[in-house]
């Protein structure tokens, strides 16, 4: 059981209102948004805080959702406490950083993205990576075999070599700000944790999904709706929609050939696999994807999800109403760092009220697939329902 699952009902609304102010992209809103979520979160702590401590019964923390905390974490938080009380919090903050233990430990971040990948299905099908505090990633680009046979020479080392690429991962900043009110302080490092690790996951939620599906590269991941091919045209850092391919069946002749298009890498390789993935919005899976793989069997119930090929269905809500994605998920790489300089850090950039402080959540990360023959874009938006095809035999002899 997890706060993150927002069991509270004004949670759920809190983040279904802050999920829909990030898509309309409207900073008002967003900050307004951000604002509600936080309170609710508090005042779900702050209410657990006040009927457990009474008890001090440490099996109803684990129930809701609280960790028993490690005593490095423990410590952290104490360290943090002390930093938000101080009357000078910017340099108490600089100074924290500065101790060698001064960094959120990275078992608060590990916990955090588990709960990400774990709740999200799209997360869960993607090349997706926590890389702690590194700012390089190397990857192996699959453009040559890692194991070679015959004698090692200088041309097959420098071909393997060149099958790797250094990622830089500080290229892209995820950030939001945080409020915390001064009263969470005094609840004490447990509750403190919760309420970091609410906002930390919603601050990195936020911009995750949109950047892997619709991120345009100019600043944010590439996502799977972009044209990557070699010697595409970009504009000011920005990479353009792919074209979109008009699907009105699911049949096996149209679907194989539609896959078909996945098969051959950008330098000529066959790539295998015994699966792939569609991306659509709600809307159009409930109106259009579902009604093309759903059929009414002989025993008189529905069967559904029925596709020529081995395919599973995400809903993202990134995705334009009429368009959807088929693309090999575990060729798409996203990875994700905290901050070398800390992953919560004070902020100025607010006027402070009486009871509250600002704090900036900041991560780097990128995203990209390995090449443009990963992910294909399909119109459905005159997708045909399933149906099922008889063969007449006396006809077919005639």
């Amino acid at each position: 059981m997890s706060l993150f699952k927002y069991n509270n009902l004004k949670q759920k609304e809190a983040a279904s209102i802050l999920q829909d102010a990030y898509k309309q992209g409207d900073e008002k809103q967003i900050q307004e948004a951000w604002e509600g979520f936080h309170q609710s979160i508090v005042d779900t702590i702050t209410s657990d805080y006040a009927e457990i401590s009474q008890s001090q019964d440490k099996t109803i923390l684990a129930q809701r959702g609280y960790r028993q905390l490690t005593n490095k974490e423990e410590k952290w938080y104490q360290s943090f406490i002390e930093a938000a009380k101080s009357k000078n919090p910017k340099q108490a903050f600089t100074d924290l950083a500065s101790q060698p233990d001064g960094a959120m430990p990275e078992t608060i971040i590990q916990d955090v993205f588990r709960d990400l990948v774990d709740e999200h299905p799209l997360l869960q099908k993607i090349n997706f990576t926590y890389a702690g505090y590194s700012t390089k990633w190397i990857l192996n680009d699959h453009t040559v075999d890692l194991a070679v046979w015959g004698e090692i020479t200088d041309e097959v080392t420098k071909e393997i070599t060149s099958a790797f690429k250094v990622v830089d991962l500080t290229l892209n900043k995820l950030s939001a700000f945080a409020c915390i009110a001064l009263d969470m302080l005094e609840l004490g490092p447990t509750y403190l944790d919760a309420y970091i690790r609410a906002i930390l996951k919603d601050a990195i939620l936020g911009g995750l999904e949109k950047g892997i599906v619709n991120g345009t590269g100019k600043n944010e991941p590439i996502g799977l709706i972009r044209d990557i091919h070699k010697g595409v045209s970009v504009t000011e850092g920005a990479y353009p929609k792919k074209s979109a391919i008009k699907v009105k069946s699911f049949m096996p002749k149209e679907y194989g050939t539609l896959l078909a298009n996945l098969v051959v890498s950008e330098n000529g390789r066959k790539r295998k696999f015994d699966k792939v993935l569609l991306i659509s919005n709600l809307t159009d899976y409930l109106t259009k994807v579902m009604p093309a793989t759903t059929v009414l069997s002989v025993t008189g119930g529905f069967v559904n999800n029925l596709f020529p090929f081995p395919t599973d269905t995400v809903v993202s809500n990134e995705l334009e109403t009429g368009q959807a994605i088929i693309c090999l998920p575990e060729e798409y790489f996203m990875a994700i760092s905290g901050a070398k300089e800390g992953v919560i850090t004070y902020s100025d950039e607010f006027k402070f009220l009486e009871d509250k402080r600002y704090f900036k959540i900041k991560t780097h990360g990128t995203g990209k697939a390995f090449d443009n023959t990963v992910a294909i874009l399909i119109d459905i938006s005159e997708l045909q329902e399933a149906y099922v095809t008889v063969l007449n035999k006396q006809e077919a002899t005639a």
